[in-house]
């Protein structure tokens, strides 16, 4: 490495560009690397991740909204109507 440094944080690709911009590494010193991290993948296991954040959001029709409001207006035992 440029600086003669063997912190591993250098070459991680979350900081590389800002590394390679402030002149810490070189394009060659990431090739070299690169070239010299095993191939793992074959100890892989594909693995679902839900994404909620991409799920389409619900869109309610009024007429819902207004059931909805009617049926939260009528006693019930759960909103603090007398049982019988």
């Amino acid at each position: 490495m440029t600086q003669k440094s063997s912190n591993p944080w250098i070459l991680d690709v979350r900081v590389r560009e800002r590394n390679l911009t402030k002149g810490l590494i070189t394009d060659k010193e990431v090739e070299k690397h690169l070239q010299s991290l095993p191939d793992v993948g074959d100890q892989s296991e594909p693995f679902a991740t839900p994404q909620p954040a991409l799920a389409q959001p619900e869109i309610e029709d009024e007429e819902d909204d207004l059931d909805e409001e009617e049926e939260a207006d009528e006693p019930t035992p759960e909103n603090g109507a007398p049982q019988t």
